[in-house]
C-alpha cells in the first residue's frame, strides 16, 4: 500500500491563511472557488475520513497536495505583490476612448449577483437597444 504524500505543517498553515483571507467571488459558484480548491488539498483528519467513508454520499478524491511554488504564487497574488512591482500607467486604467470602462465592469460584477429577474431583463434590453 502506497502512503499518500503529506504536507508540511507550514504548508497547511499557509493554506489555512489563504483560505481565510482570499476574497470571495460573488459571481463564481462556491464549488469552483479558490477556497474550495484549497480546502480539498488539505489533509483530512482521521475523524473526517471515517465520516466520509461511512457516508459515501459524495466520495471526494484527495488530489495531490499543492506544491510550494503554487502556494508562493497564491500568496503573492493575495498580497498584490505584482501590482506593486509593476504598476499600471493611468492611460491603461482609463483609456481615452472610454475612460470609465473598467469602473463600469467592476460595478457590473458587484451588482450582478444581487439583481432580480426583472433587473436582468431590463439590463438585457438596455444592452440590445443601446438606450442613451
Amino acid at each position: 500500500m502506497v502512503k499518500p504524500p503529506t504536507l508540511r505543517p507550514q504548508s497547511v498553515a499557509r493554506i489555512n491563511h489563504l483560505i481565510k483571507h482570499w476574497p470571495s467571488d460573488l459571481v463564481r459558484p462556491s464549488s469552483v472557488s479558490v477556497q474550495s480548491y484549497l480546502q480539498s488539498r488539505l489533509p483530512q483528519s482521521p475523524e473526517d475520513a471515517s465520516k466520509q467513508s461511512q457516508s459515501q454520499k459524495s466520495p471526494q478524491s484527495q488530489g495531490e497536495p499543492i506544491s510550494e511554488a503554487s502556494l508562493n504564487a497564491l500568496s503573492s497574488l493575495l498580497e498584490d505583490r505584482y501590482a506593486r512591482r509593476y504598476p499600471m500607467s493611468p492611460k491603461i486604467r482609463r483609456p481615452a476612448s472610454i475612460p470609465d470602462h473598467y469602473d463600469n465592469v467592476i460595478k457590473e460584477f458587484s451588482e450582478a449577483p444581487t439583481r432580480d429577474w426583472m433587473g436582468r431583463v431590463t439590463k438585457r434590453l438596455k444592452g440590445l437597444f443601446r438606450f442613451s
